[in-house]
């Protein structure tokens, strides 16, 4: 997910306000857009540590972008703003495996305390080999 330690960490958001800037902000890199097909292409283009989808898109439904998202990117990680949220909507978000839930657009302190949870809980199931190579990269590296 994050390539090292040092570095900045990228978010896009999609059909979010931008967060307003912070002690810390010049950690994240936020980017973003105000459509779903604008972000299929970014994502395309662009290695986001975490992505921030916003309920109302002008041009595709929050869970169809999902589905295209959890397809193309399965690891990517995510969370789901808008307010207020039904239980149906964070049922949903759960299944497509929403990190956490805002009801409005988080902070940049907010989304670097969120980022640096996901970076530990990556970097502790590594040390524990839970995302170990597999044994066909494993071989194919040492080559």
């Amino acid at each position: 997910m994050f390539k090292t330690q040092e570095e900045h960490v990228s978010i896009l958001g999609i059909c979010v306000d931008s967060p307003l800037p912070a002690d810390g902000a010049g950690d994240v890199n936020f980017m973003c857009v105000q459509s779903g097909r604008r972000a299929i292409d970014m994502l395309r283009m662009t290695h986001f540590d975490f992505v921030l989808v916003g309920m109302r898109m002008p041009d595709i439904g929050t869970w169809d972008l999902l589905r295209m998202l959890k397809t193309a990117w399965p690891q990517q990680k995510w969370a789901l703003v808008g307010g207020p949220i039904s239980e149906q909507q964070e049922i949903a978000a759960r299944m497509f495996g929403a990190t956490t839930l805002f009801d409005a657009s988080p902070s940049t302190d907010e989304l670097i305390n969120l980022t640096s949870r996901i970076r530990e809980h990556a970097i502790q199931n590594v040390l524990a080999g839970k995302f170990g190579r597999s044994p066909a990269k494993a071989r194919a590296a040492a080559i």
